[in-house]
C-alpha cells in the first residue's frame, strides 16, 4: 500500500513538473520568436489595424472595438534592425519591464502614481486576439519593452512579433472619473510581401517617359525627362530638377536612421511596393515618389494614387528639354558646390534659378526648398 502511494505521489509530481516545463518552454518561445523577427538586418512595419475599449471608474471593459483609422491616414510606422526600433525620427532600444515601469512612473507626482495601473496577462491576450494573433503570452515579460535612445520619454506600448506581423499593445492606464475610450493596441505588417524591384543601371534610364492615362495640365504635363542621373519635368513657367538616387550607394545603417527615407518607404508600401537598397528612385517638390520598376517603366506614388509612366524614347526632344536649360543647371551647380540648382523659371524677364541645399528627395527633408535665387547666366 505504501509503495502504491509513493508511486502515485511520484506520478503526480512528474505530471506537475512536465506541465511546468511545457509552460516555460511556450513562454520562452514567444520571446525568442519576437527576438528572431526583430533581429534581422532591417524590417519596415506599416500600420494595419488599431483597437480600443471603454474605461470607467470601475476599470477597463473587456469589450474591444476596432478603431476607425484609415491605413492611408495613420502615420505610425516602425523600422526594426538588429533588435533596435525606430519610429520615423526617434530611436528606441530594449529594456526590462521593471526599468520601463520606473520610466513611465517618474513623470508623475507620487499622488498620481497611485492611479497608474498595468494591463493583466489576460487583458493583453484579449488585445492580441482582437488584432488577429493566433498565440497568447504567459507573462508580461514575454513582451518587448522599449526606452528611447535619447531622453527618458517612454512609450506606453510593449511589443511582440510573429511572422509578418508586429503587435504594439498598450500596457499602462490610469484611473478615470468618467467613461472614456482608451487605445488597446495596434498591429503592423512588414513590407516583405510588397512588390520589389531589381537593381537597374542608371545609364539605361535616359530618355522620355510618358504617362498615357494622365490628363495634362500646367502642373502636370504627364511627361518626365531623364538625363544623366536627373529627372526633369515642366511645371507652369518652370523646369524642375531632382536627383535620381541609387540606394545601393547608401549603407543599410544610414538608410535605417534616415527619417525621410522611412516616410518614402511607407508611401511605397501603402501603394504595394517595397523600397530597398536595390531601388532606383526620385522625388519632387510636391511630395511624389518616382520608382523605376524596370528600364521601360516607372511609377509615380502620391496623393493616394499610383500613376504609371512608360519609356517612349531613349532620347529627349530639344523642345521638351532645351540643352540650354541643362547647361544653366550645370553652371549653377559648379558655382554653388555645396548646393544644387533645383528650378529654372522663365517669365517676362531673364530666367531665374532656384537653388536648394539638396535635390535628394529620398533622403533629405530639405530637398527642393529654395534657399536663394539668382539670374541665369
Amino acid at each position: 500500500m505504501r509503495k502504491l502511494s509513493l508511486f502515485i505521489l511520484t506520478f503526480i509530481l512528474l505530471f506537475i513538473s512536465g506541465c511546468s516545463t511545457k509552460h516555460k518552454t511556450a513562454s520562452y518561445d514567444i520571446k525568442a520568436n519576437t527576438q528572431k523577427v526583430i533581429n534581422s538586418n532591417s524590417k519596415t512595419w506599416i500600420f494595419n489595424e488599431a483597437i480600443n475599449s471603454k474605461q470607467t471608474k470601475i476599470g477597463v471593459s473587456n469589450k474591444i472595438n476596432t478603431s476607425v483609422v484609415s491605413k492611408a491616414n495613420d502615420l505610425d510606422m516602425w523600422t526594426t534592425s538588429k533588435g533596435s526600433f525606430k519610429s520615423i525620427a526617434v530611436g528606441y532600444k530594449q529594456t526590462s519591464f521593471l526599468e520601463w515601469k520606473k520610466l513611465t512612473r517618474k513623470h508623475y507626482m507620487k499622488s498620481y502614481q497611485k492611479k497608474i495601473h498595468y494591463m493583466s496577462v489576460n487583458q493583453v491576450n484579449e488585445a492580441l486576439k482582437a488584432l488577429g494573433a493566433k498565440f497568447e503570452i504567459n507573462k508580461l515579460t514575454d513582451l518587448v519593452f522599449l526606452k528611447p535612445e535619447l531622453g527618458d520619454l517612454s512609450l506606453n506600448q510593449a511589443f511582440v512579433a510573429k511572422g509578418h506581423k508586429l503587435y504594439a499593445i498598450d500596457i499602462q492606464y490610469m484611473d478615470v472619473d468618467q467613461t472614456t475610450t482608451i487605445e488597446r493596441g495596434k498591429s503592423f505588417v512588414d513590407t516583405q510581401n510588397k512588390k520589389s524591384v531589381k537593381h537597374l543601371n542608371l545609364n539605361n534610364l535616359n530618355g522620355t517617359w510618358v504617362a498615357p492615362e494622365t490628363t495634362t495640365s500646367a502642373n502636370d504635363s504627364g511627361k518626365l525627362l531623364v538625363k544623366d542621373g536627373y529627372l526633369y519635368q515642366r511645371r507652369y513657367d518652370s523646369f524642375e530638377r531632382s536627383a535620381i538616387q541609387d540606394l545601393s550607394k547608401y549603407s543599410l545603417i544610414s538608410l535605417n536612421q534616415n527619417s525621410t527615407y522611412a516616410l518614402q518607404k511607407r508611401e511605397a508600401a501603402q501603394a504595394g511596393y517595397q523600397l530597398s537598397r536595390d531601388t532606383i528612385a526620385s522625388g519632387d517638390s510636391l511630395g511624389y515618389l518616382y520608382l523605376f520598376t524596370n528600364k521601360k517603366e516607372l511609377i509615380r506614388i502620391g496623393a493616394g494614387q499610383v500613376t504609371k509612366y512608360q519609356k517612349t524614347n531613349d532620347t529627349i526632344s530639344s523642345t521638351d528639354l532645351p540643352q540650354g536649360q541643362v547647361d544653366i543647371f550645370t553652371r549653377v551647380d559648379t558655382a554653388n558646390p555645396r548646393n544644387a540648382a533645383s528650378t529654372i523659371t522663365t517669365k517676362a524677364g531673364p530666367s531665374v534659378v532656384g537653388i536648394s541645399s539638396s535635390i535628394n528627395y529620398l533622403t533629405d527633408s530639405e530637398a527642393g526648398r529654395i534657399i536663394k535665387e539668382q539670374v541665369a547666366q
